[in-house]
């Protein structure tokens, strides 16, 4: 009977101990704020997994956790401001058990966020018109950043006669269409295309050549953009931009001009300065 009595409270004691260690691991609450809606609903995940929820605040609630150690969470926000542009914006945040931990995902880190954006053409009487508004001639070299099918690469040099044209688009598929089209359309010659991201300032080296850049991108890019494109080009080269601006670059001139569809365009134009000297 004692052997007995020995093994039931050893087991009691097991057993408080594993009660005793549960108690002491507990979850930590996560409170994420996220950028009001936009075009859609912005999506978080924690660690791959979706939070469920809706408008500005997020709460994540994480597994028990053990008591003195410190946690890792990856989090992730996928945030459509508008139906052409995904911004994906990943952060990481250390939390020990039972924390009311909070992070901001409002706020832009150009090191960490990436931006992408849904190609839409531009109608080719309005690349004409862009053409007409930055005085494209013979001369001149283009550049276009994220020049999907090339139309505005294709058309200064084939209508105008420019003497060059570079662009770069972060698709192969649209690299290899836009070189289809720049052959068929008889100016592969003079068109250079490649695979490159604008937010990569070794991909953007064409702007250097550049006498003019023809570009129709997001705010949100052409804002990330406009430091490299101002850096690389040279006094005097042109910007002409489709409907979007460059950030807090300001535009010497702003035009609104008619489509052949009916529709108003807004284009606008700057000329880059002489750098002052320090």
């Amino acid at each position: 009977m004692r052997t007995v009595r020995v093994g039931a409270v050893g087991f009691v004691v097991v057993a408080l101990i594993g009660v005793a260690c549960a108690q002491d691991k507990k979850p930590a609450v996560i409170t994420i704020t996220v950028p009001e809606r936009g075009y859609k609903e912005t999506v978080v995940k924690v660690d791959g997994d979706e939070v469920i929820g809706t408008g500005a605040t997020r709460t994540f609630t994480t597994p028990a956790l053990e008591a003195g150690k410190e946690y890792t969470f990856k989090i992730e926000a996928l945030i459509e401001p508008n139906n052409y542009t995904k911004i994906t914006r990943p952060r990481e945040i250390k939390v020990k058990a039972g924390d009311a931990a909070k992070i901001d995902l409002t706020t832009e880190d150009k090191k960490l966020d990436k931006i992408v954006v849904r190609w839409v053409p531009t109608p080719v009487d309005i690349v004409d018109e862009m053409a007409k508004l930055a005085k494209i001639g013979k001369d001149d070299v283009i550049f276009d950043p994220g020049c999907g099918d090339a139309v505005m690469l294709i058309r200064p040099v084939k209508e105008l006669g420019a003497k060059k044209g570079i662009g770069i688009d972060i698709d192969p598929k649209m690299v290899a269409e836009a070189k289809t089209k720049a052959k068929a359309e008889g100016v592969a010659d003079k068109v250079v295309i490649t695979e490159g991201d604008i937010l990569n300032e070794k991909d953007m080296a064409g702007a250097a050549e550049a006498t003019v850049v023809l570009v129709y991108i997001g705010d949100d890019l052409g804002a990330r953009m406009s430091p490299v494109l101002q850096k690389l080009l040279k006094p005097g080269a042109r910007v002409v931009s489709h409907r979007f601006k460059l950030g807090d670059w300001k535009p010497d001139r702003t035009v609104t001009v008619k489509g052949a569809d009916g529709d108003d365009y807004v284009l606008h134009l700057w000329t880059v300065k002489e750098k002052e000297k320090k």
